[in-house]
């Protein structure tokens, strides 16, 4: 007897559901690698900012940090509801293969908008961070740690911007000013991830 191809629709279909499963859990990827080089790049004094990231998924469904103080936590999006028939059905929904975006990335920290270098704030803030915990308690801001032998400049200034004003004092950062946009503005970012600036930013209004 001669041998058949089977169920021709089947395998079509069957191959269709895995195409769709691996685009999304290389979304899935794409984002928790983004999160990762955000917290690697991004100041660290207590780690609360570092660990304030959270990701949004296609169905709404969310994960976030702890927003607890310590080295950065890596934030890890369940596969498991995006694989076989829910995963095609998503796709279908958000059109991936069209360039679409399918995860957003955002932070709920309340200093999200100073730590990104987009709102000044009073010099006091942070001499009083220094003199509260000593300097960064993280070992990653302990590392990126770049301290000028000059004060800040004026009575109020952006995280990053350091040095400009009395050399009887010091001022330091753990990221280098415009970190953020930067990172955002350098291409990196997968067509597939998008951050939420807009939601960042409007913390800093009060």
């Amino acid at each position: 007897m001669a041998r058949g191809f089977g169920n021709p629709l089947k395998a079509f279909r069957r191959a269709d559901r895995d195409i769709a499963s691996l685009a999304l859990l290389s979304a899935i990827s794409a984002a928790e690698k983004t999160v990762k080089e955000l917290q690697e790049e991004g100041p660290s004094w207590t780690g609360r900012f570092s660990n304030s990231w959270q990701i949004e998924g296609p169905q709404g469904q969310t994960v976030k940090g702890d927003g607890r103080t310590g080295e950065p936590r890596p934030i890890k999006f369940k596969e498991a509801p995006f694989t076989g028939p829910q995963a095609t059905a998503t796709l279908l929904k958000i059109n991936l293969l069209k360039d679409k975006t399918v995860f957003k990335i955002s932070n709920f920290s309340e200093h999200a908008a100073i730590a990104i270098d987009a709102l000044q704030q009073s010099n006091s803030l942070y001499q009083t961070g220094w003199e509260k915990y000593g300097g960064p308690i993280t070992d990653l801001g302990i590392s990126n740690l770049d301290i000028s032998s000059e004060g800040r400049e004026g009575g109020s200034s952006l995280r990053g911007d350091i040095g400009g004003g009395s050399n009887t004092s010091t001022s330091s950062r753990t990221a280098p000013l415009d970190w953020f946009a930067t990172f955002v503005e350098g291409g990196r970012l997968d067509k597939t991830v998008k951050i939420s600036v807009d939601e960042i930013l409007r913390k800093g209004v009060r």
